[in-house]
This record gives C-alpha cells, structure tokens and sequence, in this order.
C-alpha cells in the first residue's frame, strides 16, 4: 500500500520471506498519472518527510489521497457484504479500480499516491486481520497495486530515489506462485502497460525500481527480478 508503523502479524510459513523483506527497503504502490515526465537525474527531488511537513502542499495531497483510499476500500467492503470470503475479491476490485488523477502536480500529486496507498495498505492490512488471514493471498493483484503507485509518483516528480517513500504491504505471501505472480503483474505494468513508466525502470532508476519490485513482492534476494526470458522479450520490442 503509508510508510507507518504496524504490528506485523506472520505465519510460521511466512518467516524467511519477512525476514528478506526487512533487510531490503524500499516500496513504492498506486495508481493514476498517464502523462509522460522525463527523467532528468539521478539526485531525489522529494522524500517522504516531504510529504508530512505541515502545511505544505505534499502534506495536503497525502491527507487527500488517505481519504480517498479510505473511501474506496470501506465502500467496497461494505458492497461485497463485509463477509470474509471475499476479502480477496476485495483486493482483486481495488486493484481494477482507477484513481482520479490529482488536481495538482509535482509534490502534491506524489505525496497524494504515497497517501493513497499507505492508507490502503492499511486498510487492507485490517479487514485480512479481522478476518484472520496473516498472508496476502491475491499475488497478482498486490502487483498491479504496487506498479501503479509506483510509476504514478515517479511521473509526478520526475523519478524516485528516496527508498521507502511509499510504504511495503503489511502483510507477506505465502507460496513462491503468489510472489512470482506479483512479480511479474509488477514488472509488466510498470515496463510495457503504464504509460510513460518504462524509462523509470531502467538505467539511473533501475536499481530503485528492481529494488522496489523485490520488497512489494517479497522476492528472495537469490531469485532475479528481469530473468533471461523477459529480458529477451525487451530486446526484441525495441526492434519493432
């Protein structure tokens, strides 16, 4: 989902994932901006305590892109009839649903993401606890979340280099075929669906973007982000 504190629940499962997940840091996730930024260089233009000075217009866009993710998640919740069966269904729907674009740019428009998706993580985080399911179980979908949020930001302000700015999902998968589905809806999204993204996932920002991918998707640190197979297919699309 906002970079905050949690009281992190985990199945015995689910250990040796979190503990990759705490060594590594960094997390970006949610959805919105289609127009195309540049990058420019390699040197942050925003962090996260940007976001929560008083007053300033990256603490106005946080508290509203917080409102709105409230708003979304409890609305759906409440249609899909609070019944814990659904709760992925949940995610699968919030993954779908696209967010309006902020009516400002630049500092607002990122810290406007880092709020969204720090309150849906959150939100997220409590209807599975509610519902006693310590391990997210919609891989794709977490992929998806996080891709948008992540190139959404990095549109608004010409690339992110702060590591944590937008806060990892609370809660692990449990099973290598929920992470490497997240990894790959991540990777895909961001490089070939976002419009404008892909010049965020490679070259000054390639470390922050693989970096990002392996914490969203709890990605052991011995298992490649771009394995040989996606990389092929990158090199033959810049032919055509």
């Amino acid at each position: 989902m906002s970079l905050f504190s949690l009281n992190w629940r985990r199945s015995e499962s689910c250990r040796s994932l979190v503990s990759i997940r705490q060594i590594l840091g960094i997390s970006l996730a949610l959805t919105g901006i289609t127009g195309a930024a540049l990058p420019s260089t390699a040197e942050a233009s925003l962090s996260r305590n940007d976001c929560f000075r008083r007053g300033s217009a990256g603490d106005m866009g946080r508290q509203m892109g917080a409102r709105n993710a409230a708003r979304l998640a409890s609305a759906v919740w409440a249609r899909l009839g609070q019944t814990c069966d659904q709760v992925d269904r949940l995610a699968q729907i919030i993954s779908e649903t696209p967010i309006s674009r902020p009516y400002k740019g630049g500092d607002f428009a990122a810290c406007f993401y880092l709020g969204y998706t720090d309150a849906l993580w959150d939100q997220l985080d409590q209807t599975y606890s509610r519902c006693g399911q310590r391990c997210f179980s919609a891989g794709v979908e977490i992929g998806h979340i996080s891709a948008e949020g992540y190139c959404s930001a990095s549109l608004a302000v010409g690339g992110l280099y702060d590591p944590g700015f937008i806060s990892a999902p609370p809660l692990p998968f449990c099973g290598t075929n929920l992470v490497m589905g997240c990894k790959s809806e991540y990777v895909s999204v961001a490089t070939f669906e976002f419009p404008g993204c892909s010049s965020y996932t490679q070259g000054a920002f390639a470390e922050t973007f693989d970096n990002s991918v392996r914490q969203d998707c709890f990605v052991p640190s011995d298992v490649p982000i771009r394995d040989h197979g996606f990389l092929n297919f990158t090199n033959a699309s810049e032919w055509l």
